[in-house]
């Protein structure tokens, strides 16, 4: 149901199912982990009208373990080089964290 197309070679390392939050706007679907990016696929309004936000991670400038209502530990927030900012809530954010961080180690 969430896919999304892979570059040559690329791989994914981790999935969930997750929420994506962007200036206001917030979608259901799937956040995937691969050796190259972070990708949310998620849909509009119906199942026929798929969303992807993908972030290489050579362009993310800062990661950080958020909380939702303040007092939820379930969300990561992502800062893009352009200054865009996303949350993706998750179920393991502190793995997830820490996934990203070393993959973030790996292509530096």
């Amino acid at each position: 149901m969430y896919s999304f197309p892979l570059e040559l070679d690329e791989v994914i390392i981790k999935k969930c199912l997750a929420s994506y939050t962007c200036n206001g706007d917030v979608l259901n679907g799937a956040l995937y982990l691969t050796d190259n990016r972070l990708v949310f696929v998620g849909y509009a309004l119906s199942i026929t009208n798929k969303y992807i936000e993908e972030v290489p991670l050579t362009h993310i400038k800062e990661l950080q373990a958020v909380k939702t209502f303040f007092v939820i530990p379930n969300a990561l927030q992502v800062v893009t080089i352009q200054d865009k900012v996303i949350k993706f809530v998750v179920k393991g954010r502190n793995e997830w964290l820490e996934a990203v961080n070393n993959q973030l180690r790996a292509v530096n």
